[in-house]
C-alpha cells in the first residue's frame, strides 16, 4: 500500500478530498502567489519540518507555488527527497535561469498531462526526453457508464422530452471553454434541427453574459443552465452528444473522457491536448478552435443521425476503458515514480 500526505492551504477543498480517500491532509501552507516573502519563508519552515518527520519517498507537486516551496526546502536538507512535477496546462514556460535551476537541476522527473505539452517542454525548454513523460488524467469507468434509470430521471429533471437531442457541455463558464462559439453554432442550425437542446453544466464569470447572449441570439428556449453540480455522473446521463469547443488552456479534459465513458459521442476543438483524446470521425468530431460553422456542421451531423451517434458512443466507451481509466492513470503514474526514483538515486551519487 501507499501512505499519502496532501499538502494544501488552510481551509482547502483538498482537505475533504484527502479524508475521503483516507489520505493525511497537511493544511498548514499558504502557497501564496506574487511577492510574499514572509509567507514563502513560513511555508519553507513548515515543509522542512514535515519532510524531516514523514521522510517521503517522493514529493509530487502540481503547481508553481508548491513546486518552488518543495525545491527550495529540498535544497536546504542534508538528505534530499525525490521531486516530481506534473504540468497541467498549455501555457509556455519562460526559459530564464531560475526556471532552468528549478526544473532541470532540482526536479528529478516531470509529468505532462498530454503529449503536446511534453513535446513543447522538450523542444522549447530543453527538458531531457527521458526525464519527462505524458500521462492523461484518468476517469472512473464504473462511476461514468450508461445508466437508463439516471438518464430518464435527469432528462426529466432538466425538462427534456424523449424526442429532444441534447448536446451538453460540462465546463466552467469562462472564455477559455468556447461557450460563445457553441451558442452561435446552435443558433446557426436551430431552424434545421428543431429537436436540438443544450445543457450547460458549470458556473463561472461568464454566466450573466452567456444568459444574455442566449436571449440576444434567440435560443434561450433551447438552453438549460444547470449551474455547478457535484453529481456529474448523474447529470451527464442526459446528454446525447458532449461538446467542448475550447480555445485556451485545455490539455486533458476530464469532462470529455467522462462523457466517452458513458458512451456519448464527443465534439471537441483542436486546441491543446484535446485531439489526443478522440480520433476524428471515430469517437466523435474534431473542429478548428475558435470557429462557428465547422462546429455547427459537426453538431448537425450527429443530431440528424442517431446511428452515427450510437456507433461513435460505443467506440468512445471502448477508448475510455482502454486509454483513460483510473487504473491506467494509476499504473502509468507509478511507472513514472519508479523512473523518478532511478534518476534521483543517480543525481545524489554524482
Amino acid at each position: 500500500g501507499h501512505e499519502v500526505y496532501v499538502g494544501c492551504r488552510k481551509n482547502s477543498i483538498f482537505v475533504e478530498f484527502a479524508q475521503t480517500f483516507q489520505y493525511i491532509p497537511i493544511n498548514r501552507f499558504h502557497f501564496a502567489g506574487g511577492l510574499r516573502p514572509k509567507k514563502w519563508i513560513e511555508d519553507i519552515i513548515t515543509f522542512k519540518a514535515t519532510l524531516q518527520e514523514i521522510k517521503p519517498d517522493i514529493i509530487h507537486t502540481n503547481g508553481s507555488q508548491d513546486h518552488w516551496t518543495s525545491a527550495i526546502t529540498n535544497q536546504l536538507l542534508h538528505h534530499r527527497f525525490c521531486l516530481v512535477r506534473t504540468r497541467h496546462n498549455t501555457y509556455s514556460l519562460s526559459n530564464h535561469l531560475l526556471n532552468r535551476w528549478l526544473n532541470l537541476k532540482c526536479t528529478d522527473y516531470h509529468i505532462a498531462v498530454c503529449e503536446l505539452v511534453r513535446q513543447e517542454l522538450i523542444n522549447n525548454n530543453h527538458f531531457p526526453e527521458n526525464r519527462i513523460c505524458s500521462i492523461h488524467n484518468g476517469v472512473d469507468i464504473k462511476e461514468f457508464q450508461h445508466n437508463d434509470e439516471h438518464r430518464e430521471k435527469s432528462r426529466k429533471e432538466f425538462g427534456f422530452q424523449n424526442t429532444d437531442v441534447v448536446c451538453g457541455i460540462s465546463a466552467r463558464l469562462s472564455p477559455a471553454k468556447g461557450h460563445i462559439y457553441l451558442f452561435k453554432a446552435l443558433q446557426m442550425i436551430a431552424s434545421e434541427c428543431p429537436e436540438i437542446k443544450l445543457l450547460v453544466l458549470g458556473a463561472g464569470e461568464l454566466e450573466k453574459d452567456l444568459k444574455k447572449l442566449a436571449i440576444d441570439l434567440g435560443i434561450s428556449d433551447k438552453i438549460v443552465f444547470a449551474g455547478y453540480r457535484k453529481d456529474m455522473a448523474y447529470c451527464t446521463q442526459a446528454f446525447d452528444i458532449a461538446v467542448l469547443p475550447s480555445i485556451d488552456c485545455d490539455t486533458s479534459s476530464f469532462s470529455l473522457k467522462e462523457a466517452m465513458a458513458e458512451g456519448k459521442p464527443v465534439i471537441a476543438s483542436n486546441y491543446g491536448g484535446l485531439p489526443e483524446i478522440i480520433d476524428d470521425g471515430i469517437e466523435g468530431k474534431i473542429v478548428p478552435a475558435g470557429t462557428v460553422e465547422p462546429l455547427a456542421q459537426a453538431i448537425k451531423e450527429l443530431v440528424k443521425n442517431s446511428e452515427i451517434r450510437t456507433e461513435m458512443g460505443k467506440r468512445a466507451r471502448e477508448r475510455a476503458i482502454y486509454k483513460f481509466s483510473t487504473e491506467q492513470f494509476i499504473n502509468k503514474t507509478l511507472e513514472a515514480y519508479f523512473k523518478a526514483l532511478e534518476f534521483h538515486r543517480e543525481n545524489i551519487t554524482h
